[in-house]
């Protein structure tokens, strides 16, 4: 079995579906900041959309490094029942597209030290330590309560061509092998 995937920017009708049935409700106001961002021009957030559902995410921010000469990824997540079929790699390509097409070259990203485990998958695409960051940002849940978040992470980063190829297009439709254990359920 197959499934179409198109990876894409988000809309604001996806605001709501990205809270993914109530496990990213708490978060509404992050993800609503990174859509003005987008609307902005300040920033991007990419979608892989399957059944008109965003069964995964990734965020881009132009601004908060442009200094270092750097963009900064962020929020990369895959729906849980679509991890491992290549979905977060075509994403991070994606938005590697992104941040070359808006004249960048070179991508950051931060890896909390408790989710050392992830560190082999941004190997394989290529990035590298390259520092870490302390410190932390805080958001309000949709009830009003504010949550302050500590961040304790090694800085990941790579360089990236200056230019998007064609064939990688943002809005470039794939399809992706289902895996075999979720092809039978």
């Amino acid at each position: 079995m197959v499934l179409p995937v198109t990876i894409r920017p988000a809309r604001v009708d996806d605001l709501p579906k990205l809270e993914w049935f109530g496990l990213h409700t708490p978060h509404r106001e992050i993800l609503g900041n990174a859509f003005r961002m987008q609307e902005r021009g300040t920033g991007a957030m990419l979608l892989a959309e399957l059944n008109d559902f965003p069964v995964g995410q990734v965020c881009v921010d132009f601004v908060r490094k442009r200094h270092l000469g750097r963009a900064t990824l962020w929020a990369l997540r895959v729906f849980l029942p679509f991890r491992g079929l290549g979905l977060g790699a075509r994403l991070m390509r994606a938005a590697e597209g992104v941040v070359a097409a808006n004249g960048g070259s070179v991508a950051e990203l931060g890896v909390d030290r408790d989710n050392a485990t992830v560190l082999p998958f941004y190997d394989q695409l290529g990035y590298v330590h390259c520092g870490t960051e302390r410190g932390h940002f805080a958001y309000r849940t949709p009830d009003g309560t504010t949550v302050r978040v500590p961040i304790d992470q090694w800085l990941l980063h790579k360089r990236i061509a200056p230019t998007l190829p064609a064939h990688q297009s943002v809005r470039q439709p794939a399809v992706v092998a289902l895996a075999p254990s979720l092809a039978a359920e």
